[in-house]
């Protein structure tokens, strides 16, 4: 059994999930409830199909992480904790085609998804509006792919790494928290955390791009900061306010010798080498754990 055969069996025993089918389903109601409430005050319909968009991003940037772990943490625990990772490997399989097939199957499942959403969507706007901004649509599609995909990531990562449910599970809510409710409901702003230690303990000249640069980490803020590479200037999204201040008053003491840009780890470019970050890494620590593991 190859690393496709394996990704397929897995394609096929998911689509019978209940959650699964939830999930899909909860994505096609936000996509009709979208197309028919969209409203274009003093808008084209080219306007109005491309802040729709913007606002399904802003939906999906909270929503998809949920659908992505609930899609994926069990993919390899679940074999481990009930015994069939025995069957998986003695076929033969390398654990390296159980880990690459279950992880192409979680990422099919995960863009069928959210590609279902944008046909759902993208057809009543179209319908609505007569107007299909082709680049503000591929282009927020194709990095919500990746943004799911992060999530997918992290997911297979915590699976291979735990031995039960209860471990994954733990794990995933874990990592939802921290990577994203932080960021949507800041119990604890990380920036104030970093500030803290950096001026009040160390006794350093409080630096705002610092703290930025440190919150910036975030798959959740990377997606958000991404989606502006493909929407135009009246709809991106502006974040580290308090940076871009803190350029304009540098640039009114220096006069036209400042560059008014902000740092490049600040950028919205820079947005795609988090997300590669978070896309990469959690496999190789995902796939190094599972390798090393007793699975006996």
């Amino acid at each position: 059994m190859s690393t496709l055969t394996v990704a397929k069996k897995d394609f096929k025993g998911a689509r019978r999930s209940r959650t699964l089918w939830a999930a899909a389903i909860l994505l096609g109601l936000i996509a009709v409830l979208l197309g028919f409430t969209a409203r274009g005050y003093r808008l084209s319909g080219i306007e109005t199909v491309q802040s729709s968009f913007r606002m399904l991003t802003q939906l999906l940037a909270v929503l998809l992480p949920i659908i992505a772990l609930a899609a994926t943490y069990m993919a390899i625990a679940g074999e481990r904790e009930g015994g069939g990772i025995k069957f998986l490997l003695s076929l033969p399989n390398t654990r390296r085609e159980v880990f690459v097939g279950k992880l192409l199957s979680r990422l099919g499942i995960v863009a069928s998804g959210v590609i279902f959403m944008y046909i759902a969507a993208s057809s009543i706007l179209l319908a609505k509006f007569g107007a299909f901004p082709a680049g503000v649509i591929l282009g927020t599609l194709l990095l919500t792919i990746i943004y799911g995909s992060v999530f997918v990531s992290i997911a297979i990562a915590v699976s291979a790494a735990a031995a039960t449910r209860s471990r994954a599970i733990a794990s995933s809510l874990t990592a939802y928290f921290v990577l994203v409710i932080l960021y949507v409901f800041p119990l604890i702003q990380i920036k104030t955390l970093v500030r803290g230690i950096h001026t009040s303990i160390l006794g350093m000249e409080s630096n705002p791009d610092l703290y930025n640069g440190v919150q910036y980490t975030s798959p959740f803020l990377a997606y958000r900061k991404s989606i502006n590479l493909v929407l135009p200037d009246g709809l991106q999204q502006r974040l580290f306010r308090d940076s871009a201040a803190n350029v304009a008053e540098s640039a009114s003491r220096q006069a036209a010798t400042t560059d008014l840009n902000l740092p490049v780890y600040l950028t919205d470019e820079f947005s795609l080498v988090i997300l590669a970050f978070w896309l990469v890494v959690p496999l190789l620590v995902g796939y190094w754990s599972f390798k090393r593991a007793d699975l006996e």
